[in-house]
């Protein structure tokens, strides 16, 4: 919008400034396949899937087939109810399960290198073979087992 002030014309920029801010977000902020997620959410079966940067906090996908090295890197799992999940063998490389319910889930090789599961319910969780660097353990503490 443009005022004028005498000979000087002034530029208002701030109906501006709300588009300008989503035009600079980077694509990568939003990277995960919409598909993928649409899947897990409809069928509980995500098989080999990238779910990398993926917002899946508070999902319940109860007992879902996460089974074939899913790719979950960098993904926020917040408050999750994955109780029962196949994840054997998943990349959760930085992924955030913060408060996450990981009971009787299958967790077997999977890669938690920067993962965060404070506060996570690990109850009979199969934990065989995991590499763990860099991890916050449900407890707070470090896990560098793997580093």
């Amino acid at each position: 919008m443009i005022h004028r002030q005498g000979m000087h014309a002034r530029c208002d920029m701030k109906p501006l400034l709300p588009s300008l801010a989503f035009a600079l977000i980077p694509t990568a902020l939003a990277a995960w396949d919409e598909s993928a997620v649409a899947q897990l959410r409809d069928t509980g079966r995500c098989e080999e899937c990238d779910l990398t940067r993926a917002d899946l906090r508070w999902a319940a996908v109860y007992a879902a087939e996460l089974g074939g090295a899913p790719n979950l890197v960098d993904g926020v799992l917040d408050r999750s109810d994955l109780s029962g999940a196949n994840l054997y063998g998943a990349n959760l490389e930085g992924t955030s399960l913060r408060n996450a319910n990981l009971t009787g889930a299958d967790l077997s090789w999977s890669v938690m290198i920067g993962t965060d599961l404070t506060g996570a319910d690990l109850t009979g969780a199969k934990l065989t073979g995991i590499i763990f660097c860099d991890t916050i353990m449900p407890d707070g503490t470090a896990n560098d087992a793997h580093c």
